[in-house]
This record gives C-alpha cells, sequence and structure tokens, in this order.
C-alpha cells in the first residue's frame, strides 16, 4: 500500500485530499498545524498528527517514522486568513518549503504535490485568453495583499525545481482560483479586512428567503473549481511521477448569470429572485487553459457548476467535517432539512 502525508490537513484543501488519498487506496497521514482536528480524521481511519509549523525545523522530529511514497502539501498562510504582514508568507511558505525539502531527503521521498496562486501571472490578466500553464511567472505590480503572497509561492516553486534538478525531486504544482467547497467559516479577509465571502453571502440569502442582486455584467466568466475536482487532481498526480506547473480549471468558464442560477438551483425557492446591478463594478474576467493538465497530467474535471452546488447543500445539511471545523452558523442552517 503506497503511503502519503498531507500537510495543511485541517484545511479545506488538504482535508479533501486526504479523504480522497484514503478512498483511493493510500494508507494516508494527515499533518496539521492545529494540535487538534477534534477526532475527525480517526472516523475515516486516518492518522492525525497536529501542532506541525512548517517553519520550525523541529517540529518534523514529531512526525511519524517510515518512509513515504508521496508528500503533499497545501500548509502555509494564505492572504483570505492573514492581515498584510509579510513575514507569515515568507516564513511559512519559503522557509517552511525548504524545511519541508529536507524533511524529505530523510524519508525517501522525491515526489511531492503543491499548490500556487494564479496571481504569479497577474501581468497576463485582463483577456479573455486562457492563459498558459507555462506563462511567465510574476507578481502583483499593485500594493495588494496577494503580492508578498505571490512572491513567496513562487519562490517556494522556484525552490521545488531547484530539488527537482539537485536532488531528482517530482514537483507538481497547481494553479487555480479560489476551490469551492461548504465549510461553516463563510468569511475571509481581503488586504487584511474581515468580510463575507460574496458567493456565500448569496448562499445565505436564498437560504433566508431573499433575493440576489447581480452585479456588473452579468456574461462575465469566471472559473468554479469544486473542491472534489481539485481532491481528483492530487489523487492523479499522486499516482504519476509526471512534473510542472498544471492549471487547475473548472469544468467550464461560467458566466456569472450560470453562477447564480446554479446557487439558485440548489439554495433558493421557485421565488428567489435575480436583481440585475448593472450599475456595479463587473466581476473579474480571468480563464485558465486547460490543455496541459488534460494532455499531460491525465485530469479533467467531472462536476459541473449545478452538481457542485447541490452537493454543497448536502454537505451544508450533513457538515462531514463539524468535528474539525464546527457547526454551521445559524443563518446558513437549511431549516426543514433532514
Amino acid at each position: 500500500m503506497k503511503r502519503a502525508i498531507v500537510f495543511g490537513a485541517t484545511g479545506q484543501l488538504g482535508c479533501y485530499s486526504a479523504m480522497a488519498l484514503k478512498e483511493h487506496g493510500y494508507d494516508v497521514v494527515a499533518v496539521g498545524r492545529r494540535k487538534s482536528d477534534g477526532g475527525f480524521f480517526k472516523t475515516r481511519g486516518i492518522e492525525f498528527t497536529g501542532g506541525i509549523s512548517l517553519e520550525d525545523e523541529g517540529c518534523f522530529g514529531n512526525l511519524p517514522s517510515g518512509d513515504f511514497d508521496v508528500v503533499v502539501n497545501m500548509a502555509g498562510t494564505m492572504p483570505a486568513h492573514a492581515d498584510m504582514r509579510m513575514m507569515p508568507y515568507v516564513q511559512s511558505i519559503v522557509v517552511g518549503t525548504v524545511n519541508l525539502c529536507e524533511w524529505m531527503k530523510k524519508a525517501h521521498c522525491k515526489r511531492i504535490v503543491f499548490n500556487t496562486t494564479p496571481s504569479d501571472v497577474a501581468e497576463h490578466w485582463g483577456t479573455t485568453t486562457p492563459i498558459d500553464d507555462d506563462a511567465v511567472r510574476s507578481f502583483p505590480k499593485n500594493g495588494n495583499d496577494h503580492a508578498v503572497y505571490a512572491i513567496c509561492k513562487r519562490a517556494a516553486t522556484d525552490i521545488l525545481e531547484h530539488m527537482q534538478i539537485a536532488e531528482g525531486f517530482e514537483p507538481c504544482v497547481f494553479r487555480h482560483f479560489m476551490v469551492y467547497g461548504w465549510h461553516p467559516d463563510a468569511y475571509y479577509y481581503l488586504n487584511g479586512v474581515k468580510k463575507m465571502l460574496p458567493w456565500r453571502y448569496m448562499v445565505r440569502r436564498c437560504i433566508n428567503g431573499e433575493d440576489i442582486e447581480i452585479y456588473g455584467d452579468v456574461t462575465r466568466k469566471k472559473e468554479l473549481l469544486y473542491i472534489k475536482d481539485f481532491a481528483g487532481a492530487v489523487v492523479r498526480a499522486a499516482d504519476t511521477h509526471i512534473c510542472g506547473i498544471f492549471n487547475l480549471p473548472g469544468y467550464k468558464p461560467y458566466s456569472l448569470d450560470e453562477m447564480v442560477d446554479g446557487i439558485i438551483g440548489a439554495f433558493g425557492t421557485e421565488n428567489t429572485k435575480k436583481i440585475p446591478r448593472p450599475d456595479m463594478p463587473d466581476t473579474p474576467q480571468i480563464l485558465l487553459s486547460h490543455e496541459k493538465s488534460r494532455s499531460v497530467l491525465g485530469w479533467t474535471p467531472v462536476w459541473t457548476w449545478d452538481k457542485a452546488c447541490e452537493d454543497m447543500k448536502k454537505e451544508n445539511i450533513e457538515n462531514p467535517v463539524e468535528l474539525m471545523w464546527g457547526a454551521n452558523d445559524p443563518l446558513d442552517v437549511i431549516r426543514g432539512a433532514k
């Protein structure tokens, strides 16, 4: 049986990656910065090790012994959950990657799955042409909260590419926009200010019998990648030795109008109405090429947005990760659900 270790397993990307690997037959160790997972991973037959910070080299001595076939690293500070300080990004992403590489040599593991940000190709934004996987990387030149994050993600990716040359590592790096999935926490940080995720605001209005306003041009398209498609890409990468940077788009580019229709279809009622607000700012329109992840990695998303919304409704009701993430906000509880 192949053995996998997932860092950042108490977050959404890491948690679903660990579960998908387990379901695919891997012996999985889940690792998190949090000291406790509330007993969640034990219910899935997954070993959990908490209190691990990648920037702390001494923590690695607390990891289970033995060799691993694949490392999945979804740990590290994210702008959505942080303020504007630079050092947490440098420490958790750059220093953490160096420490992880040194530990991997001791664990006799060459294969690593990592993720980066589309902000590393921000200079290619602003057109309707899908951005190539191997586009020249940089960082946003606007001083926002994603700039240092993108710099650090790019540096970590460069370190992994160096380790591929120097030590024979096998890095597979995913580039993607927001990954959609149900989580009890509906909030994020924008430039250090706490806000509700716009799509979750729409869901909450549907649940509470309110109409939805749609801002700007409703025909503008965006990538809607579902968490279970992301986890499927992790499994695919773990099963292969294919290296490189791969875009992970959604099932297809969806218009804002189609996105709202999916949310209303799952969470709304026959009386829920869309209220156009063309006077408000447009949503960003940035598309990722799917050619390389399909033809080289062999990964294709299977979750349409409508199916993803229905699945998120199911997970809202069942809250499968409640032991670790807690209960839903009362305003997100679907009344009458069984």
